[in-house]
């Protein structure tokens, strides 16, 4: 069994779930997941769980994320990007990147950003898609999310390009369609990369045809990170035999540990360093919350 996460740079045009797939049949009957879905026109870092690794994504950071993308001026569409229909055009003669850059700096500060009514949040306990496409009437959510920074990386009329640091929960498709309309005209989303995720790069990431090549020559290990390599920023702890035993079985530990604050995460290793389970640590115990599973 597989355990730790491989950074997949999932291919445009197919799904997140799909993307997984792939690799579900090759992993010895290991769980599988991923952090963070990826639309299928998006391609880039697509972090995915295998094994014991995928009880323990809520306590692995997605908080920040990196995209470059790419939008076109003057049109929209209903999905607010390039795979859905065009539903208005408009003149962009007047868009200068000057101003561009003026709006992007308006939204660090404060942006509530529509939810395109093409997505997966739910009302009513349904997926927004799925009322669209059955064209029932589907009031957008609006959130607050955080633009980080941005970089104009290119702005040739009606293509611009852009890379940004956004937050969790945070939709391009959005801000494109949002930008398109603070400028006085139109725009879509044309193409997306996801270039950091969850402490994961896109230069360090794994394509398709290499995750393949190493199917086939039975050294997908080769590929997958370590569980605690993402956890390397939580304190950790050792502990001996009789401790470790406590853990497992699922016990809270009273233990004195001065550096760490009330009910913060702990990683715990048994006394030869290896991972046994994630903890926190609470009123002078250390309380087990994903154990290891041990042959």
């Amino acid at each position: 069994m597989y355990q730790g996460f491989l950074n997949f740079n999932k291919p445009s045009g197919i799904s997140s779930n799909k993307a997984i797939q792939i690799l579900k049949p090759h992993l010895n009957g290991s769980k599988i997941g991923f952090i963070g879905t990826l639309d299928p026109l998006a391609s880039g870092v697509l972090p995915v769980c295998i094994g014991f690794a995928t009880r323990i994504s809520e306590f692995v950071s997605d908080e920040l994320k990196e995209y470059e993308l790419e939008g076109i001026f003057g049109a929209a569409t209903d999905t607010f990007d390039s795979e859905g229909e065009i539903v208005s055009k408009s003149n962009f003669d007047q868009v200068r990147k000057e101003d561009l850059n003026s709006i992007l700096e308006e939204l660090k500060v404060n942006y509530i950003q529509e939810a395109p009514i093409y997505s997966a949040l739910k009302v009513d306990g349904k997926k927004m898609y799925q009322l669209a496409r059955k064209g029932i009437k589907v009031n957008p959510k609006k959130r607050i999310v955080k633009l980080h920074d941005f970089e104009i990386i290119d702005f040739e009329k009606p293509n611009f390009r852009i890379k940004i640091l956004c937050s969790k929960g945070f939709y391009v498709r959005s801000l494109v369609n949002d930008l398109g309309i603070k400028l006085g005209t139109h725009a879509y989303l044309y193409s997306l990369i996801r270039t950091k995720s969850s402490g994961f790069d896109i230069n360090s990431s794994h394509g398709i045809d290499e995750v393949k090549y190493h199917i086939k020559n039975k050294s997908i290990e080769k590929l997958i990170t370590p569980i605690d390599e993402l956890l390397k920023n939580t304190f950790a702890v050792n502990l001996d035999e009789l401790k470790t035993k406590k853990i497992l079985n699922g016990n809270k530990l009273e233990m004195l540990i001065k550096e760490v604050k009330n009910n913060e995460k702990l990683v715990i290793y048994d006394n030869e360093s290896s991972l046994i389970a994630i903890g926190k640590y609470t009123d002078g115990f250390i309380v087990p919350l994903k154990v290891v599973p041990h042959d």
